[in-house]
């Protein structure tokens, strides 16, 4: 853990460090008087939100939450300006190295310097209003067909809604959390399923989150299982507060329904890291069984891990913890960390199924991957998959 921290944080420093030197550079500061309150500025926005986590677990009030929402709206900031930021000074030095920089006046060179500062700055702050508005908007609904085979007529004519990543927390506040599960509870679904992520703040600082989450309805229940941020915010915590919601929380468990479904959870694969032992896959699902169709909540899409529990009997695996990226173009980096990143993959003889998810991690900010609900339908093997964005 404390060598993960001090990467991040190396990380942070660094990519402050070059936003600082372009900015000073394209505008050509020189005071030292600006200089210093530059350096203190980027040196408190780059370890803020690592404060913030810090601190949330021994204060509140609107002091903490005020510092919690200016880390976490500054980390989509520093994104957006990094990429541009990044993207300029490559053309500078492809200029450079082709001596056309050197052709231009001192005046142009400053010229262009400072209206590129204003016109990053300008595009960052443009789409991250539009990114903020849209992580506050109602999520789209996302159809899936997933074939199995041989499912029971009563298997067929299921609806099952699937999300993930709430991250309930003082910014991802009860009230938004209560619209989603109403408008998840209006689907009028069989079953709804959420692999983890549930909360993402220490449970005694948000106990209204139980009220929100009581407002989940589906005919044959509300499912869940544990993602990484349940173990970061304190497991046990997130435990009873995920129960007195009224879910089925499945912790390496099992439930068979009539009509032939089998829903199984499975931590998530921090568990390992925080000394939790997790029983092999295959004694939760307990392979193929004729008539029966089997589900596994696993919250992180890990191949080797998606493998295995196809491997041990699931049909199909839900997912979430990519969030589709949450704020592109980091997709592209969650895309190569996680391939089944957000869809439905076909997996050995089954399919795993990942959800960009419904609230956010760090800042309010959604870009290329809006909040969604799953809705999820079986189909006989004889029919294609698909899904319908």
């Amino acid at each position: 853990m404390y060598i993960f921290l001090t990467i991040v944080i190396t990380i942070t420093l660094l990519i402050h460090w070059f936003l600082y030197a372009r900015l000073v550079s394209a505008l050509e500061i020189t005071s030292p008087a600006m200089l210093w309150t530059l350096r203190a500025l980027a040196l408190f926005l780059s370890q803020s939100y690592i404060l913030t986590r810090i601190l949330e677990r021994s204060f509140g009030g609107i002091a903490m939450h005020a510092l919690e929402w200016t880390a976490s709206v500054w980390i989509a900031i520093w994104w957006q300006l990094l990429w541009m930021t990044l993207l300029l000074f490559i053309i500078k030095v492809i200029l450079l190295a082709t001596g056309i920089w050197m052709n231009f006046s001192g005046e142009l060179q400053f010229m262009i310097g400072r209206y590129s500062v204003y016109a990053v700055v300008s595009i960052a702050l443009l789409l991250n209003i539009y990114g903020y508005n849209r992580a506050a908007s109602p999520a789209r609904i996302v159809e899936v067909k997933v074939p199995v085979e041989n499912p029971t007529p009563e298997v067929q004519g299921m609806k099952i809604a699937m999300v993930a990543d709430f991250h309930a927390s003082r910014l991802m506040h009860s009230k938004r959390v209560a619209d989603y599960c109403d408008q998840i509870s209006a689907l009028n679904t069989d079953l709804i399923l959420i692999p983890g992520d549930i909360i993402d703040t220490p449970p005694q600082h948000i106990p209204h989150m139980v009220e929100a989450f009581k407002r989940l309805r589906a005919k044959r229940g509300v499912f869940a299982t544990t993602g990484n941020h349940e173990y970061y915010a304190g497991l046990n915590g997130a435990m009873e507060l995920i129960k007195q919601s009224g879910m089925k929380l499945l912790m390496n468990q099992a439930v068979e329904l009539r009509d032939g479904i089998y829903i199984a959870g499975i931590e998530d694969r921090t568990a390992k890291s925080m000394g939790r032992e997790l029983p092999p896959v295959e004694k939760i699902i307990r392979g193929k069984e004729e008539g029966k169709t089997k589900i596994l909540l696993n919250h992180t899409p890990a191949a080797g891990d998606m493998e295995e529990a196809i491997k041990g009997g699931a049909d199909l695996v839900v997912c979430g913890h990519t969030h589709g990226g949450q704020i592109w173009p980091f997709s592209l980096l969650t895309k190569w960390a996680f391939p089944l990143h957000h869809g439905l993959y076909p997996v050995g003889d089954g399919y795993v199924l990942t959800t960009s998810g419904i609230g956010f991690w760090g800042p309010p900010v959604r870009i290329g991957a809006p909040p969604e609900i799953m809705l999820i339908r079986f189909v006989p093997k004889s029919e294609k998959a698909e899904v319908k964005w």
